[in-house]
Order: structure tokens, then C-alpha cells, then sequence
């Protein structure tokens, strides 16, 4: 049996009610003995309006984006009309007397166009390669947990801190050292399992 006009009207306007308390921070039990419903129509009712709410979310998110397309879409418009200007030749008109008699000459004078223009056009670009995504991620150069030190840099001074501690000097870490330093770690505690428990009271 199809849902008549009225009835679509007066769900509606219960769904508004039940979104206004909702905002207001009220419980699905609250509102529910408020408006004389189920706990379960109001749960239905707000999954309906959250999902309502999400939709008119992603609308909005796409038509502020094509607004801001547009925008940029006249001002390198503007910017390009602006480089071709600048790149016309100048005209100057010099007036020169002598007694009753002036005489005009004018002068034309090449012009290279002006660079700022350009540059407009360059953002402009930019912004809109960002807004629509199409870059690459940045790639960050991973350093240390303080973030004062190139990762690599960090990693090889802690080496060469646990090979001074192993008696190897100030040498060169290399691979064969590394090896050898995790294999007797490993070895360590296979022999001496039970060191790892000490100070937990267990014996």
C-alpha cells in the first residue's frame, strides 16, 4: 500500500523534531518518551537523517569545489589577457616647441611582457591541480624521533654506539658487524632465558 502525501509530510516534520533534539545532545531513549515513539523509530529516524546529513555533506564539498574551479578558471583567464597586454608594443607621444610651432612625435618601444602575470597563471595551476587532486603525495624525508636529524644519519650513530659498546671502536659498521652483533644478542638470550622475567617476583 503506497504511502500517502500526508503521511510522507507528517514523518518528515517528525524527523526535523527528532534531528533538533539530536543536535541538542539528547539520548534515542529521551527523545523517544518525548515524542511518544520506540527507542527503534528513532534509531531508524536518525540513520536516515545521518545519511541525509552525509549526502547534502558531499554536495556542498563538490559545489564549493566547482565554485572555486570556476574562480580560478577567470583569474588565469584574466592573468593570460593581461601577459599578451603587457607585451604590446608601448606607444609615447613627445611634444616638442619652439616658439608658436609644436610639433608631436611619437615613439614605439618594444616591450618583453611582465613576468607577474605569469606567475598568477603558475598558482592558479597549482590550486587547481590541488583541488582536483591530481598531484602526486609529497614524499617526506623520514629522520629522527625528534625530527632534528636525517633518519639515516640517526640510525648510523646509534651503530656506532653499540659497536663501541662491543668492543668494536670506532670502525666501520657494516653488514658482516650487524650480523654478527644480532646473532649474539640472540644467542644471549637463548642462554639465559629467565632474564627477561627478573624483577616480576616469579622464580
Amino acid at each position: 500500500m503506497p504511502v500517502s502525501r500526508a503521511k510522507k509530510v507528517e514523518v518528515a516534520r517528525r524527523r526535523e523534531t527528532v534531528a533538533d533534539f539530536y543536535v541538542q545532545g539528547w539520548t534515542q531513549s529521551a527523545i523517544a518518551q518525548r515524542l511518544g515513539l520506540t527507542q527503534p523509530t528513532i534509531c531508524s529516524d536518525l540513520k536516515i537523517i545521518q545519511g541525509q546529513w552525509r549526502e547534502s555533506a558531499i554536495r556542498d564539498f563538490d559545489l564549493l569545489r566547482e565554485r572555486e574551479l570556476r574562480k580560478l578558471d577567470r583569474l588565469e583567464r584574466e592573468a593570460w589577457a593581461a601577459w599578451e597586454r603587457s607585451q604590446e608594443p608601448s606607444q609615447q607621444a613627445v611634444i616638442s616647441t619652439n616658439g608658436d610651432d609644436q610639433r608631436t612625435q611619437e615613439t614605439t618601444k618594444d616591450q618583453t611582457g611582465d613576468a607577474r602575470y605569469l606567475d598568477v597563471v603558475s598558482k592558479c595551476i597549482t590550486s587547481r591541480r590541488a583541488l582536483l587532486g591530481l598531484d602526486a603525495p609529497t614524499r617526506i624525508a623520514p629522520t629522527s624521533p625528534d625530527g632534528e636529524e636525517a633518519y639515516h644519519s640517526h640510525v648510523m650513530a646509534k651503530l656506532m654506539q653499540l659497536a663501541e659498546s662491543a668492543g668494536a671502536g670506532r670502525e666501520v659498521v657494516d653488514s658482516e658487524f650487524i650480523t654478527n652483533v644480532v646473532e649474539q644478542q640472540r644467542i644471549e638470550d637463548s642462554e639465559h632465558p629467565n632474564d627477561k622475567h627478573e624483577g616480576n617476583g616469579t622464580e
